[in-house]
């Protein structure tokens, strides 16, 4: 019962280090009253310093941060984007503007249905950020956008990105995104 008792107190203590460790150095934002588009956009410049961006969107139907995106690409940022093989499919999807430029990789998980799909929304720039929350890339999504040039509320997905500064957070966010990416069973896009 005492090494139950002990080990479980270890399993605390350690959890709530990393809990520490992980939120320390964030900022989070909420859609509508955010445009998510926009932060984004601020963070995803940082990477021109590391020329690395690593991306794994469910949903991307958002033209500016896809132009975004083939702007640091030929600046020479290597940029990784990670998607499911469905949400590609769909008619607004942004991936097909990536295809073909030089210094972005495109692979898709295969969409097996419900319960085996790639749901993520994250990007990852080593050593400076990582950003995670609910929203996609879509302008609804990230509070952005506007119907008959109104932007309210009533336009847009309730939705929150997050980020993270910590060198640990995101080391262990980097290491999972090169978990799904060399998953044998991976569609290579390009």
């Amino acid at each position: 019962m005492m090494k139950f008792i002990a080990l479980f107190i270890v399993s605390i203590s350690l959890n709530l280090f990393i809990l520490s460790f992980s939120y320390a150095g964030t900022a989070e934002y909420f859609s509508p009253e955010t445009n998510i588009q926009n932060v984004d956009i601020k963070w995803l410049n940082k990477s021109l310093k590391v020329k690395r961006l690593y991306v794994a969107m469910y949903s991307f139907t958002d033209y500016k941060i896809a132009k975004e995106l083939i702007y640091l690409a030929k600046k020479g940022v290597e940029i990784y984007v990670y998607r499911d093989d469905l949400q590609m499919s769909d008619k607004t999807d942004r991936t097909y503007m990536l295809k073909n430029v030089k210094n972005i990789h495109i692979k898709a998980k295969k969409d097996r249905g419900f319960w085996n799909i790639m749901h993520e929304k994250i990007f990852i720039i080593p050593g400076v950020v990582l950003r995670e929350g609910s929203a996609n890339w879509s302008k609804s999504a990230e509070g952005a956008s506007c119907f008959h040039y109104n932007c309210g509320s009533f336009e847009n997905q309730d939705n929150d990105a997050l980020y993270i500064t910590n060198k640990t957070a995101i080391n262990i966010a980097l290491h999972n995104f090169y978990h799904i990416w060399d998953r044998k069973t991976n569609i290579d896009i390009n």
